[in-house]
């Protein structure tokens, strides 16, 4: 039987070192090596899905957290009653976060984002800048909370960032900004990235310069 555990993220107020929320990132145990690794496949079913988010937020005594879902998970109606449930009945309004890895239908998105905000659940696209660019979701962007600019995906580690990616980061920020949706600035991995942030006003950051991925517990 394959075993699952969600990794928390930190994503943190540059300025104050708060963690906002505790980005859940999905896990799987391989026998062979005695270790974590990445899952072969995402597409974890409504009850079990239910259970590694409980337990996530048990270790890490905090329900501000987000969690990815592929498309198909998002459009499940299993896992929307599933999470929607929870959230009504266990946290308040803003506590938790769905991350869309990849852009949905216009429709779909429309009829979704209802249900999951009434619910009190932010949305947020993510890998805006690379595997999402603005042409192809910008008309989404009315039905979601939050980008998060990954700029992690666009550099190999310990690259320093070029103009051209700083020009999109600051590109994403300002369009954040127009809307008044929350920005997230993933990738964070030096001095040098911290002081773009710092540059641009940017105040939410998420990556290896303040923590890699680890077991919740570590953050109780």
């Amino acid at each position: 039987m394959t075993k699952y555990s969600y990794f928390a993220q930190p994503i943190e107020n540059i300025t104050t070192k708060h963690v906002i929320v505790y980005e859940l990132l999905l896990r799987e145990w391989d026998e062979q090596t005695k270790t974590w690794g990445t899952p072969a496949q995402y597409e974890l079913d409504a009850a079990t899905m239910l259970d590694l988010l409980k337990t996530a937020i048990k270790k890490l005594n905090d329900k501000h957290v987000s969690i990815n879902l592929t498309n198909a998970q998002f459009a499940d109606p299993t896992i929307l009653h599933a999470l929607t449930d929870f959230a009504t009945k266990n946290m308040v309004p803003r506590q938790l976060t769905v991350e869309l890895v990849a852009a949905p239908e216009h429709d779909l998105l429309k009829a979704m984002s209802a249900k999951y905000r009434a619910a009190g659940i932010m949305l947020a696209i993510d890998d805006v800048g690379s595997d999402n660019l603005y042409v192809d979701i910008k008309e989404l962007l009315p039905y979601v909370n939050t980008v998060k600019f990954a700029l992690q995906n666009m550099r190999e580690l310990g690259e320093t960032a070029t103009p051209e990616e700083i020009e999109a980061l600051n590109f994403w920020f300002n369009e954040a900004e127009a809307q008044q949706m929350l920005f997230t600035f993933e990738g964070i991995e030096s001095e040098a990235d911290l002081a773009i942030a710092s540059k641009f006003g940017i105040t939410r950051g998420q990556g290896y310069f303040f923590s890699r991925p680890l077991e919740p517990e570590q953050f109780a």
